[in-house]
């Protein structure tokens, strides 16, 4: 007979002594597993049979199923001699494999990311090095890499105060524990503040900003700015969302009262000059780039994510654009075609 089988010597299950075979079966380890096991010392057999062959007491089997337990759990051999001879407390060890656990769940989110970055955009060998670089980089780099573009972006220039420090102080926060849609966030975002037509756009926008606030073109305060913002996104997404066509007078009714509120904002008159001004800087602002910037921001910061606002502008810039350019409206001004080309 093997090793096993049930021997000739009367070891049965009943006396509390068992077989490797029967080991097997209790315990649900394989017999080459027990075998290793007792080699390296874990768990010794009780003794053998006459023929050479390993017996187990409830106690060997109760080891046994603990020293599964824990290499299932990932803990290394040398751990588990430890915890065995009690020179190791359990909790302590259970810790530290929470610890090893969690490095390599956030090491696998990494790399899941990087790969769903690349299948997502058909990215080449280059690709995934890039990729693969802004997903190691540290908490530090990360914002390092957000504020060098603002810093660029917004060099030598005069912005508004409260504009400028909204700007420098919305920089990623990615959490200890990201999730895998928070570290996809990262990677885009880090493509995209590295891609030089988007730095350069982002450039010629506020060197507009800065140029209209030096001309007086543009005044108030970033809070008046933000609540005309929430306008078009009320009252043009409504109308949007409403299949409200840009042409027609409810349209136009809804340009007046978005230009309005606009004109508050920046303390201006509702004027010919001014509606052409606002619409190259609503044409400017609709610029679906840096809509998603502010919304990956957003994701990686753990922050509830606005709406798109690129829609509901682009429907207010085709109700500006197809506004009859000489009608007289309720604010008392003729806009000209020659107007509009000037500005």
């Amino acid at each position: 007979m093997n090793e096993n089988g049930v021997d000739g010597t009367g070891a049965t299950e009943e006396a509390g002594v068992y077989t490797i075979g029967q080991a097997a079966d209790r315990t649900g380890l394989s017999v080459p597993t027990i075998r290793y096991y007792s080699d390296e010392g874990l768990v010794a057999p009780i003794g053998r049979t006459p023929g050479g062959y390993r017996l187990y007491d409830r106690e060997a089997l109760g080891r046994l199923e603990l020293v599964g337990t824990l290499r299932d759990l990932g803990v290394d051999l040398a751990t588990i001699t430890e915890v065995l001879a009690g020179a190791r407390n359990l909790a302590e060890v259970a810790e530290r494999q929470i610890a090893a656990m969690e490095a390599k769940i956030q090491t696998m989110r990494l790399r899941q990311a990087v790969l769903r970055q690349v299948t997502g955009n058909a990215a080449g060998p280059a690709e995934i090095l890039r990729a693969h670089q802004f997903a190691r980089l540290s908490a530090a780099q990360r914002r390092r890499l957000v504020a060098d573009l603002i810093a660029e972006a917004t060099d030598g220039l005069d912005l508004e105060p409260g504009f400028a420090a909204h700007l420098r102080s919305m920089l990623p926060e990615l959490p200890a524990d990201p999730t895998v849609e928070q570290l996809e966030a990262w990677l885009e975002l880090a493509h995209l503040v590295s891609d030089p037509a988007f730095r350069a756009s982002a450039r010629a926008a506020f060197e507009r900003h800065a140029a209209d606030r030096i001309s007086g073109a543009e005044q108030g305060d970033s809070a008046s700015w933000r609540r005309a913002e929430e306008a078009v996104l009320t009252l043009a997404g409504g109308a949007l969302a409403d299949g409200v066509p840009v042409t027609g007078a409810r349209a136009r009714a809804i340009v007046d009262e978005l230009v309005a509120v606009f004109a508050d904002a920046h303390r201006r008159a509702d004027d010919a000059e001014f509606r052409a001004w606002l619409t190259e800087r609503v044409r400017i602002g609709a610029d679906a780039r840096v809509s998603r910037y502010w919304r990956l921001l957003a994701v990686l910061n753990g922050q509830p994510v606005r709406a798109d606002p690129v829609p509901s502008a682009l429907w207010f810039l085709g109700a500006l654009d197809a506004a009859p350019p000489d009608r007289m409206t309720d604010g008392g001004y003729q806009v000209s075609t020659e107007q509009l080309q000037r500005n």
